[in-house]
């Protein structure tokens, strides 16, 4: 059996920084000149495909062409539509885009992650003393960044109700009752990109990790997401997305008997099409850091396999159990 590698870029905001103040600086993945430079040079050297195509190899056993890039974006923000979308148009490459259903056509929901960027932004407070964090500073902005990272790393390893509760208490300890606005973008303009030719995937409709939910609770969300996307567009691809990658055997188990017959990861790495487990593709993710000579390095075998190394390394750091994967193929 013929096989090929599949590259997928992970990507969440294309905006300039100062357009996002008050936002979590880490979910911005390239600024519009920086995403339309590494477009550009998908468009020119790489062969990038839809998740329609890839679903096709999938089902019927084919490779997929030589070079093959899947382009995604999680979580729906409105710049996709108004940035990235119209830089995608102009090279002619398509992109799925994962949406959190219960947050289109409510401003009034924002992420919980961008609720604490925006309460740590405003705050008066210097320091923070939480039992749940110990003492945090928030004397100036490296400091409030570097707060915001270890409190989103925590909630994200609590289980969900708990971690809720937890940034309620926060934003209130923080800000007030100082209003958030979510930027996601309405169905009616997602109605408008799917007829445009974006895929449109499933990815929960509240965005939780799915392992810190109990399994009844994964399944509603899992099982929900797809019936509001069929329900406000249509046909859709039975294609999902882990939010922040978080998944186990059971909860992969429970993707695939939703009948959803693609899952996409935060591991990083290439996954071997038709090999790799359809439900565990692993990505690439693109961030502020991701420099023009980086781009095209994670693009190469090799740059798969230092990032795996990076990885591990880390997870070594912090004591979890990491392992290193080389992907060998053409």
């Amino acid at each position: 059996m013929k096989t090929a590698l599949l590259r997928v870029l992970m990507y969440h905001r294309v905006t300039e920084p100062a357009s996002a103040a008050g936002d979590s600086a880490s979910l911005i993945s390239a600024r519009p000149a920086d995403f339309d430079r590494q477009m550009r040079h998908l468009a020119k050297y790489y062969r990038v495909v839809s998740a329609q195509q890839v679903l096709e190899s999938l089902r019927h056993e084919r490779a997929l062409p030589d070079r093959a890039v899947l382009i995604t974006f999680d979580d729906g923000y409105r710049d996709f539509g108004e940035v990235a979308w119209p830089v995608l148009r102009r090279y002619r490459l398509p992109a799925t885009l994962f949406v959190p259903t219960a947050y289109p056509d409510h401003p009034e929901r924002a992420f919980w992650w961008d609720r604490l960027a925006h309460a740590l932004a405003i705050t008066c407070r210097q320091s923070l003393d939480h039992p749940a964090c110990g003492k945090l500073a928030l004397q100036n902005r490296q400091a409030r960044d570097a707060s915001l990272r270890v409190l989103k790393r925590l909630l994200k390893a609590v289980p969900h109700v708990e971690a809720m509760r937890l940034v309620e208490e926060l934003c209130q300890e923080l800000a007030g009752d100082a209003p958030v606005r979510g930027k996601v973008l309405t169905w009616r303009e997602l109605r408008e990109l799917a007829a445009d030719g974006v895929t449109v995937g499933a990815h929960t409709q509240t965005h939780p990790a799915l392992t810190q939910l109990p399994i009844e609770h994964a399944r509603a969300e899992i099982r929900g997401s797809w019936a509001d996307l069929k329900r406000e567009l249509g046909t859709v691809l039975p294609v999902f997305a882990y939010p922040f990658g978080d998944h186990n055997d059971v909860v992969a188990e429970m993707v695939r008997a939703e009948g959803f017959e693609m899952a996409v990861t935060c591991s990083d790495g290439y996954s071997r099409i038709p090999l790799t487990d359809p439900v565990r593709l692993r990505r690439t993710n693109i961030t502020m850091r991701t420099t023009p000579l980086v781009f095209r390095m994670r693009l190469t075998r090799l740059g798969s396999y230092l990032d795996n190394i990076r990885l591990a390394a880390k997870g070594w750091r912090r004591g979890e159990k990491t392992t290193v994967d080389l992907v060998v193929g053409s």
